[in-house]
Order: C-alpha cells, then sequence, then structure tokens
C-alpha cells in the first residue's frame, strides 16, 4: 500500500514483525532495562507468547493488558497479542485501589501480565475482580500468581492464527478525560504502524541510528517514539525503566543516541541541573518537543544549552497518537506546533461546530486523511464516541488557532483537564475519590501553574458542619485511593466556591487563579520524595 508516497508492505503486526526479522536478524533492535533484544528475537519470543496466550484460551478481540514498568517482557506481550488479534492492554503501573478496579473492570481484561514492583497493587484488588483474571508475574515465581515463563509456549501453532485486518481492534489506551472516569481508546491495529511512518518524516530519521527513551510504555508516546519509529525505519532503540535528571546525558552518551524524547517538564528538570562541561558530548541530532505547557524560556534555553534542535508536535491519543501536526526543521514557526503534512485536516471551531477565520481561537477539530489512523471508539461508551466525532469531525476538547499558512498553534485544554507529570487526568477523577472521606462535605479540583511547567494540583475543601479536617492525613488517605501522580499537592479549605450567578456552577477559573497563600503545600510539608505520600 501507498502511504504519503511511500510503500508499505506490511498490514499487520505479523507481517511487519517477520519482515524486520527477515531483513535485519541478529542485529540488535531494542535494549529494554539493560535487556537487549535483537529483531530476530523479538518475532521468536512474541510468537512463543502468541501461541502461549492461544494455548490459554485468548482469542482475537480479548484483552491481555500490561501492569509493570519498562521492561522487555512488555514489549513482547504486545507485540504478541497483537500479531493473533488479541487487543494489548497496558495499564498504567502507578494505578492502585479505586482506580485500578475500574480500569481493569472497563477493558474487560482476561489475562493480567504484572511484575513485583505492582505485585501488591493486584493483590489489594477485590477478590471478586481479582479472581477473574489470569495473573502472570514477570519476575518471580511466587503463588497464588503464575510465572510469567508458564505464559511461553514452546508448541508451535502459528499456522492456525487468526487473520488480523488493518482496521481490527490492536489496543486500548486509558487517557484522562474532562468530564468524567478514563476512557479506553480503541486504536485500530495499522494506527501504530502509520505512527512509525510519521515520525521517520518528522525526525528525518536514517536507518541504523538509535533513539533514547525514558517514558513509560503504557502511554502513546514511548509506544510511538521508542518503539514503534525506529523499528517502521530500521533503527534501534534504547528504553530505560525510569527517567532520571542527573543520570540523563551519561545514558544519553552511553547508547549513542540521535533522536531523543524529554518531553514537558522532563525540559525544564534538565536545564535545571547544574551545567557541566559534558554537555554537548553527544551524538543527538534531534529532539521531540512537547512542550506547550512548560515556561516559555525553556525550550530555547534548552536548544542553546545542549546544541540540539527540538521539533514541536501535536498530536493525541484519539487521533492516533502523536505528530499530527510538526514544526520541522528547515520550516519552522516559532511558537507553533507546525503543520499537518497531509495527515489530518484541521478546523478551528466555535461552539456551534462552524469554521472560525485564520488567527482566531476556537477548539481544534481533526479529521483523517487516512483510513485506520484515528481510534476505533471509546470502549464500553458509544455515546462517548458518537459525540466525539459529530458532526464528521473529532472534536479534541483543545484550544488552538491556525495562522494563515496553515501553522497550529496549540492554546491549553478545557478547564477539567489537568496536565501533570506528563499524564492528562481528570479533575472529576480525583473530586470522586475524595468525596469519599469522612468530613468534606464539596471538593472542587483544578490544574494550577507549575514551577516545573505543565500543572500541580490543588484541591478547595468545604468541610461537613461542624468537622475540622487533618489534611497531612487526607494527603496519606489519597496515597491509598489513587495514583501518585494524581495526589493533589495543594489543599486549601474554604467556606463555599466562587459560583455562577444564573446555574451556580462553580467558576473554576476564578479557583485557578487564587494565590496558595491560604493553602497546605504537601510537597512543603511532607517532601516531594515522601513515602507517607507515595511521592516518588
Amino acid at each position: 500500500m501507498q502511504v504519503q508516497g511511500r510503500l508499505i508492505p506490511w498490514r499487520n503486526f505479523d507481517e511487519l514483525v517477520r519482515d524486520k526479522a527477515a531483513r535485519h536478524g541478529d542485529g540488535e533492535f531494542l535494549n529494554i532495562g539493560g535487556q537487549s533484544l535483537s529483531f530476530a528475537a523479538l518475532e521468536a519470543d512474541s510468537r512463543r507468547i502468541a501461541d502461549g496466550l492461544l494455548a490459554l484460551g485468548v482469542r482475537k478481540g480479548d484483552r491481555v493488558a500490561t501492569f509493570m514498568f519498562n521492561r522487555a517482557e512488555q514489549v513482547l506481550i504486545w507485540f504478541g497479542a497483537m500479531r493473533i488479534g488479541a487487543v494489548w492492554t497496558p495499564i498504567n503501573a502507578a494505578l492502585a485501589g479505586a482506580d485500578l478496579a475500574y480500569t481493569l473492570e472497563d477493558s474487560g481484561a482476561r489475562v493480567l501480565i504484572a511484575e513485583t514492583e505492582t505485585r501488591a497493587q493486584v493483590e489489594a484488588l477485590p477478590p471478586g475482580l481479582r479472581d477473574r483474571l489470569t495473573v502472570f508475574v514477570a519476575d518471580e515465581p511466587a503463588a497464588p500468581h503464575r510465572p510469567f515463563a508458564q505464559l511461553v509456549s514452546e508448541q508451535s501453532v502459528s499456522e492456525g492464527w487468526p487473520e488480523v485486518a488493518p482496521g481490527d481492534p490492536g489496543l486500548i489506551l486509558y487517557t484522562g478525560g474532562t468530564t468524567g472516569l478514563p476512557k479506553g481508546v480503541v486504536l485500530p491495529s495499522l494506527s501504530l504502524i502509520l505512527a512509525g511512518i510519521r515520525y521517520g518524516e518528522t525526525f528525518a530519521v536514517q536507518a541504523g541510528e538509535r533513539h533514547f527513551s525514558t517514558l513509560p510504555l503504557f502511554h502513546a508516546g514511548a509506544i510511538q517514539f521508542a518503539v514503534m519509529g525506529p523499528l517502521v525505519n530500521d533503527m534501534s532503540s534504547t528504553i530505560d525503566r525510569r527517567f532520571s535528571a542527573g543520570n540523563y546525558w551519561n545514558r544519553v552518551r552511553e547508547c549513542g543516541a540521535n533522536v531523543i524524547d524529554p518531553i514537558g517538564a522532563m525540559v525544564t528538570l534538565l536545564c535545571r541541573q547544574p551545567e557541566s562541561g559534558t554537555e554537548r558530548a553527544h551524538r543527538v541530532r534531534i529532539a521531540i518537543g512537547i512542550v506547550n505547557q512548560i515556561p516559555a524560556e525553556i525550550p530555547p534555553a534548552f536548544e542553546s544549552r545542549f546544541g540540539i534542535p527540538m521539533v514541536e508536535i501535536y498530536g493525541l491519543t484519539e487521533g492516533g497518537g502523536a505528530m499530527l501536526t510538526s514544526n520541522r526543521l528547515g520550516s519552522r514557526c516559532p511558537g507553533s506546533n507546525g503543520k499537518a503534512y497531509g495527515w489530518v485536516d484541521l478546523r478551528i471551531a466555535d461552539e456551534n461546530d462552524l469554521p472560525l477565520s485564520a488567527g482566531e481561537t476556537g477548539e481544534l477539530l481533526l479529521r483523517p486523511t487516512f483510513p485506520h489512523m484515528f481510534m476505533l471508539g471509546y470502549h464500553n461508551a458509544p455515546d462517548k464516541t458518537l459525540a466525539a466525532f459529530r458532526n464528521l469531525w473529532f472534536h479534541t476538547g483543545d484550544l488552538a488557532r491556525v495562522d494563515a499558512d496553515g501553522n497550529l498553534f496549540f492554546l491549553g485544554r478545557q478547564a477539567h483537564w489537568i496536565r501533570r507529570k506528563g499524564e492528562n487526568i481528570s479533575a472529576f477523577e480525583i473530586e470522586k475519590i475524595l468525596l469519599e472521606y469522612p468530613g468534606i462535605d464539596e471538593i472542587a479540583v483544578v490544574g494550577v501553574a507549575s514551577e516545573i511547567g505543565e500543572d500541580d494540583i490543588k484541591a478547595f475543601v468545604i468541610p461537613a458542619r461542624g468537622t475540622t479536617l487533618d489534611l497531612p492525613a487526607l494527603a496519606s488517605w489519597c496515597a491509598t485511593k489513587m495514583a501518585v501522580f494524581k495526589i493533589p499537592r495543594y489543599f486549601e479549605i474554604v467556606a463555599d466556591f466562587p459560583r455562577s450567578a444564573t446555574k451556580r456552577e462553580i467558576e473554576r477559573s476564578v479557583l485557578k487563579k487564587m494565590p496558595h497563600a491560604s493553602a497546605w503545600d504537601r510537597e512543603a510539608a511532607m517532601g516531594r520524595t515522601s513515602a507517607q505520600a507515595r511521592v516518588r
């Protein structure tokens, strides 16, 4: 098939992996968490996983969930599942309690592969849910779960695999919404291959180059930047288990990276590291930029200090991920997210979906120009899917403008959407959990500007009549009920919220602008690395 003038011989993951193994054999494709995988090993090991899943009773369309930080087993399960038409469902490894239970329930996963670091969260699930799952643990054989080795089949049934079409569901990525619980974005199998093609175009990569990433593989960024881009474009990739600002450039040098992807607040943290004489001692040619919500002075400071040009991009999970627009080298428009380069149609619309003129601000609407690129829909949410695609355009919920030359300027997210530490978070989710705490009458959660970029989370609390709230105790309780990145940094007790005169709705824009003078700062009181607050 032809995609943007390029001949693409693969329609699904099985064809892609077999082709790359035949071409590159024992050449290293991936080094993840210190474990090396060649192109041939990726094919052979994921094939054995696929056969093991079939032997377990997994069939086309069944969900196979992973619940781990970056490691080789996660990639092998991903590829093994998608090669037989099962739907890979990577779950954020920081989830706990109600967050984790909701995601597993909603996904309908039959099989869950965890690791030692996430095992306790699995064992804390409600018994009814836990008992419905077949759980494997990647790095230990401890009962009552099964060791990962039991999932690897030595008996090939490859000839009996189901056929996987380009538009068949390939994976479900859970993303924070604006008005409710996380939604499962169901992406077709081909969408990931298309993302790999966009990666090659956007960053003008060459076969044999190396990518370095510390992004987590339960998000679209790492899936596309660190795996699909290099695989489609005959590169190799190094993926570390976690981001370390202090050791980042050492790792870049050690793996000989040519393309890197520090995004959002990671860029700020790298710029705040002490200067050294080795900052330009690297082979990096280009950096991927997602920098809209960090201080404006940081991106140019990064480029100047480290000698690396940055290509700003725009994308979202529902649209097939990143690089829907890009501010490419040689045609850069300062401050913008660049142009669509034929991948999507853009419209800036008013509240009635009518198009606005160049330069005007409105909601960004998108439409794909290639089949099987955008999501198939929200899992278990047909009404939300129809609403998102109304009037034959996908409604992003993002505010933006487009100039006369077609350059996109992303301006922000809607009021209930908080962006923190690389995560999209629904304020509604946090409010719903906090209302379970004894002595709270009402809650309003908003995102407030963080000194390192993106948002911090602030909770405004109206206590029940006659109740005195212990805010440190509330923060510690939060750590047992929600992922660490969702725990508010600021808590402020108020008598009431600012409300609209007509509907008495909370005026969140007013709350966002309120100073923190009367707020309790969890990080200042308990520390950013407080074990009590479970913040790493």
